[in-house]
């Protein structure tokens, strides 16, 4: 053993000899210095390098004659070498697939969608009978897929939501609730209202210290002699409950209990009441209180712009010409104001 061990360190000698006269081992130590310090450049400055296509190839030529060759490369990973590998492999082997049913067009899908919207009641089948009479040939699961997308942005709404039954009863649909004021002195009155869900117009009022039966007999005869056969939403308080609304010709929705939501239209007038008027004054007398309720609803149905609506309560249109002069009326004693166009 010890001769077998003697031969070889005096093998290395000679092979270590021959290569530092020739200079091979200088260079082999260098580079692999080199590669080192490139190395700790790329990864502390969190640089990836790029090879060119035929430097790749030599990597992967390299890479696959044996596993012992992948320890002597710095810059590439391992696992780089591997998955780049193996996408080559899978370009060389790739074949095109036959095409399948060609894509539904950009205007079947809008007819589609047309379709859909102007006839709710529809289903996926009857609409592809109704493309079958103008020779479109679609299946019910593509039908199905596209109106899923359209609901999914938005431009298709469920056929029974909450706005579209409202939007086809707006004619008949109405809102009422009471809210409180308290004037100087701790006293406190109730204002009643009613409020057309279609416009948005406050069409009955009253302010009372005792919300009883006669009172809300008073408001309704007013109503019922305007707006006969109407749908009333209300909440469950004992006088807006028990009322009898069949005396009057009208049909009461009472919405289910602790759900303000249900009568969003009229709780949503109540902020606006107290947020644009009430919250600003403080009410001395009863005359003051009604003064205030009156203008706030005069200015609420005839020149408040209404977001849901994107116009007035009323009705009134916008002035079209832009010549006048611009002119302010004072509405709650200087609290809002008014602006239009004086016509020249």
């Amino acid at each position: 053993m010890t001769l077998i061990k003697l031969f070889l360190n005096l093998f290395r000698i000679i092979i270590l000899n021959i290569t530092i006269k020739h200079k091979t081992f200088p260079k082999i130590a260098l580079l692999l210095m080199e590669l080192q310090y490139f190395r700790r450049y790329f990864k502390q400055n969190n640089i990836r390098s790029s090879f060119k296509p035929h430097e790749k190839h030599a990597i992967y030529t390299f890479a696959s004659l044996t596993d012992k060759v992948s320890c002597f490369f710095t810059l590439v990973s391992t696992k780089t070498i591997l998955s780049a590998w193996k996408n080559y492999l899978a370009k060389q082997w790739s074949f095109k697939r036959k095409q399948g049913r060609p894509p539904v067009t950009k205007n079947i899908k809008e007819l589609i969608y047309k379709l859909k919207k102007e006839n709710i009641l529809w289903g996926t089948r009857r609409i592809r009978d109704e493309l079958k009479k103008l020779c479109i040939d679609v299946s019910h699961e593509t039908i199905s897929k596209i109106i899923r997308r359209f609901r999914k942005t938005g431009d298709i709404k469920p056929v029974l939501s909450w706005k579209r039954f409202l939007s086809a009863h707006w004619n008949s649909l109405f809102a009422c609730d009471f809210f409180t004021a308290d004037i100087f002195g701790l006293k406190r009155f109730y204002v009643f209202f009613i409020i057309e869900l279609k416009s948005r117009k406050i069409i009955q009022y009253g302010i009372t210290e005792n919300p009883n039966i006669q009172f809300l007999r008073n408001q309704f005869s007013v109503f019922e002699y305007e707006y006969p056969d109407s749908y009333l939403i209300h909440d469950n308080s004992g006088e807006l409950c028990y009322f009898p609304y069949k005396d009057y010709n009208i049909k009461d929705v009472a919405i289910m209990p602790y759900s303000p939501d249900m009568n969003a239209y009229a709780e949503r007038f109540v902020r606006s009441v107290r947020q644009e008027c009430l919250d600003y004054f403080i009410i001395f007398t009863e005359n003051q209180l009604r003064n205030i309720i009156k203008s706030y609803i005069e200015y609420y149905n005839n020149y408040r712009p209404h977001q849901g609506l994107k116009g007035i309560p009323n009705g009134s249109p916008p002035q079209k010409f832009t010549n006048g002069e611009i002119k302010q009326k004072a509405v709650l004693f200087g609290l809002h104001n008014h602006y239009y166009r004086e016509v020249a």
